[in-house]
């Protein structure tokens, strides 16, 4: 779905610059090219062209059910007018200034995305290179009407750098951050090959308030407080991905009956009363579209390493007791 926003918004550019290079670059004119390239989903209040530089105004992108899925303040895009004379379109840097995306997903199960019009079938005859694509102080407000989830993103940052562009072999990094509710942080830094679906990286989220997780929460669960750590180095071959990963979850405090991840209430407690925090290494594998883990198998390792420590200890020191008032040594 990013890759399809990011075509549709350099099909605005590409046809901004036909635009002002073969006809008139009057605003009404071009604002019709996009239309019939890419359809109503896209449309924005005002649009700047120049040689260096081409700026549009309040670019909103409707979802198929007509509500807002991207609002931009302003894009910017710095191309290079000459390359169009050796069928290649270069543009050095693609800026979005304060963008708000809003991911819905509706009672029926369906998220709501955009839909642009089919190209035709075929390569074109322009080469089209980005070079660097940045966001700046954007917002990203996810809904998820199913379970009943809200949680919004801010101060969100993205900066990515390509040697050749994002869609052509070359080298790719990735930096991107965003502010949790409750001074939390998530971030995901990466360098790889995108048109071989082959990266490298870390994905971190810290001091996430488990609060906020709480219409995923199954069963007789209740979070009071806890703050969640993950730390999760991928490694992303050609669509496979292998991710070890380590979780942790300290200031804790729930309330459960039955199971939690498998594992009966009494132990979870149990564990929670004695450290106060939970920790524990699990994998993430399999491909981008299906991933498996084994998160609860861990938890359950986890749990019965902690606490079958806890219960044995009393025990000895009852052994050791009796020991001291027998004849004899074991």
């Amino acid at each position: 779905m990013i890759k399809k926003i990011v075509l549709g918004l350099i099909a605005v550019v590409f046809i901004s610059l036909l635009g002002l290079v073969l006809f008139f670059p009057l605003d009404s004119f071009v604002k019709k090219k996009i239309y019939d390239s890419i359809g109503s989903a896209v449309s924005f209040s005002g649009l700047r062209i120049g040689w260096s530089k081409i700026a549009a105004d309040n670019v909103l992108i409707k979802t198929s059910e007509g509500t807002d899925f991207l609002r931009i303040k302003q894009l910017r895009l710095s191309p290079h007018l000459w390359g169009l004379f050796r069928k290649r379109l270069e543009i050095k840097e693609i800026e979005l200034d304060s963008p708000e995306l809003f991911m819905k997903k509706t009672k029926s199960g369906r998220w709501l995305f955009p839909e642009f019009k089919k190209k035709d079938k075929g390569k074109s005859s322009i080469e089209l290179i980005v070079k660097e694509f940045k966001v700046d102080e954007g917002k990203i407000f996810l809904a998820d009407e199913v379970a009943g989830f809200n949680m919004n993103l801010t101060g969100v940052v993205v900066k990515i750098k390509n040697r050749i562009s994002f869609f052509h072999s070359g080298k790719t990094a990735i930096d991107a951050a965003a502010q949790l509710p409750s001074s939390g942080r998530i971030s995901f830094v990466s360098e790889g090959n995108m048109n071989d679906k082959s990266l490298k990286g870390v994905f971190s989220i810290n001091n996430m308030d488990m609060v906020i997780l709480r219409p995923y929460m199954k069963g007789d669960v209740r979070v009071n407080k806890g703050r969640l750590n993950l730390n999760s180095t991928f490694n992303l071959d050609k669509g496979y991905l292998k991710a070890p990963s380590v979780l942790r979850v300290k200031d804790i405090d729930i309330e459960t009956k039955g199971v939690f991840l498998g594992v009966s209430a009494p132990l979870v407690l149990e564990l929670v009363k004695k450290r106060g925090e939970i920790d524990l290494d699990f994998n993430v594998w399999g491909r981008w579209n299906n991933l498996q883990n084994d998160l609860k198998e861990s938890f359950k390792r986890k749990v019965f390493e902690e606490v079958g420590k806890t219960l044995v200890s009393p025990l000895e020191d009852v052994v050791r007791e009796i020991e001291g008032i027998l004849p004899f040594k074991r």
